[in-house]
């Protein structure tokens, strides 16, 4: 079993500040990136934009500069940063101690099993948008363990083409069967297939021998239950839950903890990497920003039931809290934008996950170190960028090879099966990194 050791590689550059960029959801299901299968459209996160740097929540702003600094290697712009010894989640440095050395410790990367990395792959991030765990028999759409074939096909062909790690969405949104309600909305267990899929889904990967991190929910659960509602399935928002605490912790208890138990349940748990609590939480909240001098959530209350940051970092905190009690995991939130960077270094996290689109490039430059916008105590992995470099004006390997050098901790693309960011046109792209960098990617 793997000992799922985290230890933070510690950014150490001094910071500068930031300002606010734009973007985030689109309209009518086509929340983000575009494309997709499923709900109306597809749900991708990566941001449909309205000219340079439209979307949602919080568009416009003023910025500081790019950032600058010595650097070391080839193709980045700033410092690049040194692995250090401090320690989150689970075990202390004496863990590793009188284990076999690390034959290629990518300093600033993510420790786990001893083993220093950068995390790389790409997101799935779904086969069925919100039927992969769980199923939609209303829809005809089964969950992993009714397409183990279709999946580990898929599974196989992220393998060769040199990815590691998976970001895989569980519950984006909760409609259908997936999780049992009482009469009056609350959450009183797993429903449908979902126990038996997530095991399933840890025998595949085994199988494709790639590592997974689940992403447990995103920010469309919080759809107001009325807004583009899927055909022949009831629709729940998670808002009303989140924002209440004795709804949340029956979330917690009745889908985070059965959701971590069934993986902790698995002989095949050592592929669960990591977790990722939620993904782009930011389009679904409202008001200021606890930490930092972060802009302020402006999340559409035409769309969404918006939750404050106190009220969402209490559901991170408190799912964090579950998910690695229950695995040894270590835990991300997968935050729209480096413009809210502060937004989770409260929310006991070990790496933090930020996600890069035209949009945010525009005013927080990928190549800028991560220390410049204030995250220098835990590794910072790149949860999402475009396969494609759609409005990046970059190429994969150069976009890539400059995270690597400036010590961002991971690099996960989007994505498998939005059909907006062909893979099969791409995926030569990230097999070619991967190649160069045949240790320090796989962990």
């Amino acid at each position: 079993m793997r000992d799922w050791l985290v230890l933070v590689g510690v950014l150490q550059l001094s910071a500068a500040g930031f300002g606010c960029g734009g973007g985030g959801s689109g309209d009518d299901g086509l929340d983000g990136a575009g494309g997709g299968t499923g709900d109306s459209g597809a749900a991708s996160s990566g941001g449909v934009t309205t000219g340079a740097s439209g979307g949602p929540a919080g568009s416009g702003g003023v910025t500081t500069g790019a950032g600058s600094g010595a650097s070391t290697g080839s193709g980045g712009s700033g410092a690049t940063t040194s692995g250090g010894g401090a320690t989150t989640g689970a075990g202390t440095p004496d863990t590793c101690a009188g284990a076999e050395e690390d034959a290629c410790p990518f300093e600033g990367g993510v420790q786990i099993d001893c083993r220093l990395r950068f995390m790389y792959g790409v997101n799935y991030a779904w086969r069925d948008f919100g039927a992969d765990f769980g199923g939609q028999p209303k829809w005809s759409q089964s969950g992993v363990s009714g397409k183990k074939a279709q999946v580990l096909a898929d599974l196989q062909d992220m393998r060769a083409s040199g990815v590691d790690v998976v970001r895989w969405w569980i519950y984006p949104r909760f409609y259908g069967d997936q999780i049992a309600f009482d009469g009056q909305g609350n959450p009183t267990g797993l429903g449908g297939t979902s126990t038996q899929d997530i095991l399933a889904a840890l025998e595949l990967a085994d199988q494709a021998q790639v590592n997974v991190m689940f992403t447990l929910f995103s920010f469309d659960g919080f759809y107001k239950a009325t807004y583009n509602p899927p055909s022949g399935l009831t629709a729940v928002s998670m808002g009303p839950i989140v924002a209440d605490p004795a709804r949340r912790a029956r979330l917690i208890e009745n889908v985070v903890r059965p959701v971590a138990q069934a993986v902790a349940s698995s002989p095949h748990r050592s592929r669960m990497l990591a977790w990722d609590v939620i993904n782009e939480p930011e389009w679904a909240m409202t008001g200021p920003s606890l930490h930092g001098g972060d802009p302020a959530f402006e999340g559409d209350s035409s769309k969404f039931d918006l939750v404050t940051h106190q009220q969402m970092e209490a559901l991170a905190k408190e799912s964090a809290a579950v998910l690695r009690g229950e695995t040894g995991a270590p835990v991300s939130v997968g935050s729209a934008a480096i413009k809210w960077g502060q937004a989770w270094t409260h929310a006991d996290v070990d790496f933090y996950q930020v996600h890069m689109y035209g949009w945010v490039n525009e005013w927080f430059p990928y190549n800028t170190p991560p220390s410049e916008w204030g995250l220098t105590d835990k590794p910072v992995v790149m949860g999402e960028f475009p396969i494609n470099m759609a409005e990046m004006d970059v190429t994969y390997d150069k976009f890539v090879s400059d995270l690597y050098n400036i010590r961002y901790a991971g690099a996960l693309s989007w994505s498998i099966t939005d059909r907006s960011f062909s893979w099969s046109s791409n995926k030569t792209a990230v097999k070619a990194f991967a190649d160069k960098h045949p240790c320090e990617t796989r962990y």
